[in-house]
């Protein structure tokens, strides 16, 4: 069983830290989701009544909502799930896993299409795959 270069073993360490700040904004970026939520609240409860002019339905309220919801539970999970990745590329583990979630974040434009084919590249390469194993 060869043994995973020198170059290899710090480019491992560093994809795992791209793994980590791309979760950490992520997980940063999931709360834009909030902001639809409280505004479907409001829209939904009829707290954005106005004077001036009809308000909105409540059903765009609830519409409004559910859109941040989902935002915000996709971001929150692809975040937990890359800083997972990073954790397991740096322990050398679950190399199925890291390049499924690497796969993943190449539609996460364009940071994480950056990070999921560096790190799809370096675990795909046969020395990385050892290294993994043993």
């Amino acid at each position: 069983m060869g043994k995973v270069s020198r170059q290899d073993g710090d480019l491992l360490s560093i994809i795992s830290i791209f793994h980590y700040v791309l979760g950490g904004f992520q997980m940063l970026f999931s709360l834009i989701g909030f902001v639809y939520i409280a505004m479907g609240v409001l829209m939904a409860t009829g707290a954005m009544d106005s004077a001036k002019g009809e308000a909105p339905p409540p059903e765009l309220g609830w519409i409004f909502g559910g859109i941040g919801v989902v935002f915000v539970l996709v971001f929150l999970t692809m975040g937990i799930l890359a800083i997972k990745t990073g954790v397991n590329i740096n322990r050398r583990r679950h190399r199925t896993f890291c390049i499924v979630i690497d796969s993943i974040l190449c539609m996460m434009v364009p940071f994480g299409t950056i990070v999921g084919i560096f790190g799809l590249v370096l675990l795909t390469k046969s020395e990385t795959a050892e290294e993994f194993e043993g």
